[in-house]
């Protein structure tokens, strides 16, 4: 005997399947909500958007610049607050969402498409690291999204509207991360590997894909050829190139990456569909889908070229470091290849558990969340959301700053901070890194100087070292370092305060 599935009337997973927008933006405005209220401190990639977008530039630095864009542009309606931040990456994570759904749909039905947009809720460089603290990464997982969906709707429906938006997304996502030139390039020989693929792809109106996406890059792909260093220095050193490094310690490194970016999905997947996964599909089939016989060797060669690439990198290119974030865009159409794979998963009354799990997590997330900096309180150790915003900057006010000037923190935090609470003032981080530090005391107290405004220098003790103040200081001979104490937010009384140091010079500067 076998139980009746609920009627679709009455169940609420087929309900959320047909609706999933309304449930995404709920979640994604209580997660705006939760980040406003928990505190006014700002995580590394936060900060490091806040002093990007204090101007409009064609780059900036290590990253590409679309994000900074964005947050550019809500900060001039909203200024550089907490609050235009969430929002920013909170409307991105939506937008990755939608495309997830929409890539599933372009082959699957509601529930399949929603599948797969909820396995990438369960990959944690998505689900939680974007929550916590990424910026990059989330716009150039949506882009890839984006770019799939209109490649599978050129294959199923030709038209030239496809081409326009492959165009778009690739273009927007080589603005995101320069790694998505490696999605591209991947994906080409997969998809012209597959009769069915390449003859969509390039079908009449092929040629606007790249030529859309190469006038959206090209602003920026200018000044990248005058920044090339600049642009790629840092990247270089995270992924720790290094012929001295064993082998073994970078296929170790890279299984983490990949195990950490898919393990809770695949553990998910395993528990939820169980032996129905390892029932072999047949080409007779009646349940078989046709667009089967192209979509499974093209996700499958996608995703193998993938993890060979990745191989070779640490083989040939003696990479022996890997990110979470790196991986987590390369394989995000992962859950999507599963039921191609497996299509009979999504057979009604199958993987009740598995979208279950997909809400509980979301729930645990946005929980995990909020509860960040009362969390510090079990590590025994204050992070940057326990920092006391308003407290420092009322407490500089008290000093004597005016509010305004070129502020010179010693890391982003501390700087990106103090202009959330000063926005007339300019915010830079000058630190020891890559010995800039000079140019950089130099650049802040010439604009300074050109403005006729004041300098702030300001360290944070716990990461600065009294070595920062020798520059700071070399520049301003004469200048008295002032200390400022302040107990943490939403730690125990008992916790030591946090310790500040900071030499404000009030206008005119010379230069």
């Amino acid at each position: 005997m076998t139980s009746a599935s609920p009627s679709p009337a009455k169940d609420w997973q087929f309900q959320l399947y047909r609706h999933p927008l309304a449930w995404v933006l709920v979640l994604a405005c209580a997660h705006v909500i939760s980040r406003v209220a928990i505190s006014d401190g700002m995580k590394w990639d936060e900060s490091e958007q806040i002093l990007w977008s204090q101007q409009f530039l064609l780059g900036y630095g290590a990253q590409p610049p679309a994000y900074s864009w964005l947050q550019w542009l809500v900060g001039q309606l909203l200024g550089p607050t907490v609050l235009s931040l969430s929002l920013v990456k909170h409307s991105l994570i939506v937008l990755t969402y939608v495309l997830a759904w929409q890539t599933g749909r372009a082959l699957l039905p509601p529930k399949g498409a929603f599948w797969v947009a909820g396995g990438l809720l369960l990959m944690l460089p998505f689900g939680w690291d974007s929550v916590r603290d990424q910026t990059h990464t989330i716009l150039v997982t949506a882009m890839t999204f984006g770019a799939w969906w209109m490649a599978l709707r050129q294959v199923r429906a030709p038209a030239l509207v496809n081409f326009v938006g492959l165009g778009i997304f690739c273009g927007v996502g080589m603005l995101a991360k320069y790694s998505f030139a490696m999605l591209i390039g991947v994906f080409a020989v997969a998809a012209f590997s597959v009769p069915q693929v390449r003859r969509a792809l390039l079908g009449r109106g092929w040629w606007l894909a790249p030529l859309i996406g190469l006038l959206i890059f090209a602003p920026h792909g200018y000044w990248l050829l005058h920044h090339w260093r600049e642009a790629t220095t840092e990247t270089i050193h995270k992924m720790d190139i290094s012929s001295q490094v064993s082998h073994l310690k970078g296929l170790g490194a890279l299984a983490a990456a990949v195990f950490s970016t898919l393990g809770l999905w695949l553990l998910v997947s395993l528990a939820s569909y169980r032996s129905r996964l390892w029932k072999t599909e047949t080409a007779a089939d009646a349940a078989l889908p046709e667009w089967r016989v192209w979509a499974w060797p093209l996700l499958w060669r996608y995703l193998a070229l993938v993890f060979a690439i990745l191989v070779g990198m640490v083989l040939v290119g003696d990479v022996s470091s890997f990110k979470q974030r790196w991986v987590l865009p390369l394989t995000a159409v992962a859950p999507l290849a599963l039921y191609v794979w497996r299509p009979r998963l999504l057979a009604d009354g199958v993987g009740r558990g598995y979208t279950t799990t997909v809400l509980v997590f979301a729930l645990v997330f946005l929980a995990l969340a909020t509860v960040r900096p009362w969390q510090s309180n079990l590590r025994k150790e204050p992070d940057e959301l326990n920092h006391p915003v308003a407290q420092l900057s009322a407490a500089l006010a008290a000093a004597g700053y005016d509010g305004q000037g070129v502020i010179v923190g010693s890391d982003n935090m501390v700087a990106a901070m103090l202009r959330s609470r000063n926005p007339r003032a300019y915010a830079t981080a000058c630190t020891a890194e890559f010995d800039r530090m000079a140019d950089c005391l130099a650049q802040a107290r010439a604009k300074a100087a050109q403005t006729g405004s004041g300098l702030l220098y300001i360290a944070r003790m716990d990461k600065a070292t009294p070595a920062w103040w020798e520059p700071v200081l070399a520049t301003a001979p004469g200048a008295a370092i002032q200390d400022l104490t302040l107990p943490f937010s939403h730690m125990r009384a008992s916790t030591p305060p946090m310790h500040y140091q900071f030499v404000w010079l009030p206008a005119p500067i010379t230069p």
